[in-house]
């Protein structure tokens, strides 16, 4: 009897330390969010043939989605702070379904513009929770895996989601590209409905001040702007790269080249974590920044074989994406008493970089070629690294030294 009791209570605390299947959920209402952030850029030529707008002004599709992402977190999440947190991800989870049906049925440009900035509002509102939640399905000591697997839904949309998303849209049109976010939403919607979700405590009240706090400060601010900078170059690209490839290629079909963009995005994630737990994030972040200020000037110039363009993006994807992870261990380090405040910041300069990227591309093509805009990404990336230099130096950091973050946090992005 007591073996029984032994070989269940073993088999109880097996399944205690096991992944939460739930959290692949989560990570599927991710993969939908970004696979909506990206797609519109492999089909921005379609649109703008369809809907009798010029390229330039359906870029601004994306303005409109990642600049209510980027300035609608903060905000949102003062008003919903003190809503139940399982109801807020299942219903902001649907709402965006809905919102993207919405922009599947748009039957003019306006509309479709509204419902981009709906669906900016709702992504705002389900990821933050989803981190959250993800973390509540965990066991202690599976929290960091929790994270990754809920964050690799956003990273796998960037090399799978989008370039299907992408073929999608020229083979079935546009529209269906809209629609494919919705299927994906929808069937995490059912799931968690299905499945239910944990009640979970509801997090204390943080007012706008508290959360917009650091950026009072001008050591953390300077931290914040080179990576709202670069982001910036490379969104005045990429909004574009439909019409830029179109150009310099003379193909239809993206996708295949937004895949190997999307697989130096995964490489460019995974090992950026492994080379800032090793030398720190100095030195990575500047090496970065230098490769990718080269990459803005050589995706316009090269990208006319294919050879020349699967190399170029592939790299472009990596110098782009090892700057992430290195800037967060940056930012705990120099701020780690407002550790969750200030890694929402940071993503909210990635978001808005995706937005200003999107106007700054659109406005420039009224005046030079798509394939001049490697030039304007360079002087942002150059201006970026200008900054950079200048935070390093208020914030006392030491290039060649090994800083890490001081405290040992488990970061819930807001």
């Amino acid at each position: 009897m007591s073996q029984m009791t032994q070989q269940r209570s073993l088999a109880g605390a097996s399944r205690a330390t096991r992944i939460n299947p739930r959290i692949l959920l989560l990570a599927l209402g991710m993969f939908a969010l970004g696979t909506d952030a990206f797609v519109v850029a492999g089909v921005l030529p379609v649109i703008a043939h369809e809907t009798g707008v010029t390229v330039s002004v359906a870029g601004q599709l994306v303005t409109a989605f990642s600049l209510t992402y980027g300035l609608g977190a903060p905000l949102l999440a003062v008003l919903i702070g003190r809503w139940s947190p399982h109801r807020v991800l299942i219903v902001s989870l649907g709402l965006f379904c809905l919102a993207n049906v919405g922009s599947a049925l748009a039957p003019t440009f306006p509309l479709l513009m509204l419902t981009r900035i709906l669906t900016g509002c709702f992504a705002a509102i389900y990821a933050p929770q989803a981190y959250t939640m993800g973390i509540a399905l965990a066991p202690p000591e599976k929290r960091g895996q929790a994270l990754a697997l809920v964050v690799i839904g956003l990273t796998v949309a960037t090399a799978l989601g989008s370039p299907l998303g992408t073929w999608v849209g020229e083979h079935f049109g546009w529209r269906l590209s809209f629609g494919l976010v919705a299927g994906l939403a929808g069937i995490g919607f059912l799931a968690f409905l299905l499945s239910g979700l944990p009640r979970i405590a509801t997090p204390p009240a943080v007012s706008l001040r508290q959360r917009l706090a650091p950026i009072t400060q001008p050591r953390l601010v300077l931290s914040l702007l080179p990576a709202f900078l670069w982001n910036l170059a490379i969104y005045t690209i990429y909004t574009y790269i439909g019409p830029l490839l179109q150009q310099n290629m003379h193909i239809v079909d993206l996708s295949g080249m937004l895949v190997v963009f999307g697989l130096g995005v995964v490489v460019g994630n995974w090992s950026g974590g492994m080379i800032a737990d090793r030398v720190g994030s100095q030195r990575p972040l500047l090496v970065s920044m230098v490769l990718l200020l080269i990459m803005e000037i050589v995706v316009p110039l090269v990208t006319t074989t294919w050879l020349g363009g699967l190399l170029a993006l592939f790299v472009w994807g990596i110098s782009g994406s090892l700057l992430f992870i290195p800037q967060q261990h940056r930012l705990l380090s120099v701020a780690p008493e407002h550790a969750n405040v200030i890694l929402a910041l940071n993503n909210s300069m990635f978001y808005l970089g995706i937005a200003g990227g999107a106007v700054i591309g659109g406005l420039s093509l009224r005046a030079v070629a798509v394939t001049q805009l490697g030039w304007i990404g360079m002087a942002c990336v150059l201006l970026a690294l200008l900054l950079f230099f200048g935070s390093m130096r208020l914030n006392r950091d030491k290039l060649w030294g090994h800083k890490k973050p001081t405290e040992e946090l488990v970061v819930v992005p807001e």
